[in-house]
């Protein structure tokens, strides 16, 4: 209720519209109940001697295509049925209503596009074999009529939307939104049914640009308002600019409602043009100069196509710039081995795999003895090289599967991972006693370093945390360093 009368608020001036004419809303009585058999359409149109003469023009136009001319409008009717006279008259009374030069709306325009619409939506609903195609025109025709009563009613107002449109790059229905505080759609919906029309006209009207907020109990309306959505874009991709992008977001559509078997766009295309031509100036609308619509369909695919590979080869680059970001997030720049952030990760995993599987793996500190002495005899870049150096030497002396990280200064820690506390002993001894015979060459120079370890196990007997781990692996290495560094000692608690 609310809602309703905010409709009517925004549309204080609906009163000064123009009425329908009376053959419009004989004939709109007939569709609101469509149990009750239709009086002669004939004698309805009669009484209007211009729209007659319109009806039987388009009746006997190349759309039609019909053997011999149609003289008179009970022949019209007999001959094609009253389902599509009754909307070809409608369509007439329509845009005679509204045709009118308002501000900076382009009315040519949007009656194209309208018809456009219509007939999509017919081709449409005939491809999937639906009773009541043409509905679908009428629907077509009348979807976006909340905007010619919104810009009639307020054409101040809805300069503003146009501007905002072009200046902000929005869609109609938002900048609507934005200035009246309700939309095309809307209004729509609440003309329609101010006219008596029923709600499987109103309500596909209104949510046209949004079928699924249409509870899904009201099957009808829902289906309407797909299908109307497809001939909207269909028709947006026909007269807009990024072909592209439309055509990607038709495909979108045809694959989420299931139809990208049954309806074939290059088909609806090359029909659509067919049917469009002869039609529009006999509503008094500019052509389409001719425009090959299933040709530009073709050329939007293959830009489609160039898009997506140069997409494609763009989301692959960034991932490879994201994974070298990673590496580089959890690599140490100088020595190339996992830094501190990346073993605390690896330590943490490792502490759960153990307490889940049961097995013992061993985590172990190493610090360079007498480093400073090095950067003091040798300079700060041999320092840096034999850290290189020796990084090196731990990578090609253990398991590929072990894992050693810089944890800071001449600091490294190491996991060896599924590994018993005396074979992770006797294997990092035995790395130590191997590096105090290593020599490494630096401009004519050899550099001779040891280190002092410690190291504990981490054991499903004596789950520990991250930190506690690390305090016992200190701990032993410094016993190490007390006892006269170059030596291994296991943690022993007190």
């Amino acid at each position: 209720m609310a809602a309703t009368e905010s409709l009517k608020q925004t549309l204080c001036d609906l009163n000064e519209l123009p009425a329908l004419p009376a053959v419009a809303v004989k004939i709109l009585e007939k569709i609101k109940d469509p149990e009750t058999p239709m009086q002669q359409l004939a004698d309805i149109l009669a009484t209007d001697p211009s729209l007659s003469a319109k009806v039987l023009t388009v009746v006997n136009s190349s759309y039609f295509s019909l053997p011999q001319r149609i003289t008179n409008l009970s022949h019209a009717v007999n001959l094609l049925g009253e389902e599509s006279l009754k909307y070809i008259a409608l369509s007439f009374s329509l845009i005679k209503l509204f045709d009118r030069k308002i501000g900076k709306f382009n009315y040519t325009m949007f009656w194209q596009y309208s018809l456009t619409t219509a007939l999509l939506s017919l081709i449409i609903a005939r491809e999937l074999e639906w009773t009541d195609a043409e509905d679908m025109y009428f629907l077509g025709l009348i979807h976006n009529i909340g905007v010619m009563v919104l810009c009639q009613s307020h054409p101040r107002q809805y300069r503003l939307v146009i501007d905002n449109i072009k200046r902000k790059d929005m869609e109609l229905y938002a900048a609507e939104n934005e200035i009246f505080g309700s939309n095309h759609m809307e209004i729509g919906a609440y003309v329609l049914e101010n006219w008596g029309l029923p709600q499987y006209f109103s309500q596909p009207v209104r949510y046209h640009h949004f079928p699924e907020r249409i509870p899904e109990g009201e099957k009808k309306y829902r289906e309407r308002a797909k299908l109307l959505r497809l001939a909207v874009e269909i028709s947006r991709f026909m007269r807009n600019k990024d072909k592209t992008f439309r055509l990607a977001l038709i495909e979108g559509i045809l694959g989420d409602y299931g139809l990208d078997g049954r309806i074939n766009l290059a088909d609806v295309l090359e029909k659509v043009t067919v049917q469009l031509e002869p039609l529009l100036p006999l509503f008094d609308l500019a052509e389409n100069n001719q425009v090959d619509y299933p040709k530009l369909l073709e050329e939007s695919k293959k830009e489609m196509f160039r898009l997506s590979f140069t997409l494609t080869r763009k989301i692959r680059d960034q991932q490879e710039t994201i994974e070298n970001l990673s590496v580089l997030a959890s690599q140490d720049g100088l020595t190339q081995l996992h830094n501190c952030q990346s073993f605390h990760k690896a330590l943490d995993k490792e502490i759960a795999a153990v307490t889940r599987y049961g097995h013992s793996s061993v985590l172990a500190f190493a610090d360079l003895d007498s480093f400073k002495a090095i950067n003091d005899s040798f300079g700060h870049l041999a320092g840096d090289y034999t850290l290189q150096a020796v990084s090196r030497f731990f990578v090609e002396n253990l398991r590929k599967s072990d894992l050693v990280a810089r944890y800071g200064g001449e600091e490294f820690v190491f996991i060896l991972f599924n590994t018993e506390e005396d074979n992770g002993y006797h294997v990092l001894d035995r790395l130590r006693r191997d590096l105090a015979q290593r020599h490494f060459a630096y401009q004519g120079k050899q550099i001779q370093i040891t280190m002092s370890l410690g190291l504990t196990e981490i054991s499903r007997q004596k789950i520990l945390s991250r930190d506690e781990l690390l305090r016992q692996a200190d701990a032993a290495m410094y016993q190490a360093k007390n006892a006269g560094k170059n030596q291994t000692v296991l943690f022993q608690p007190e």
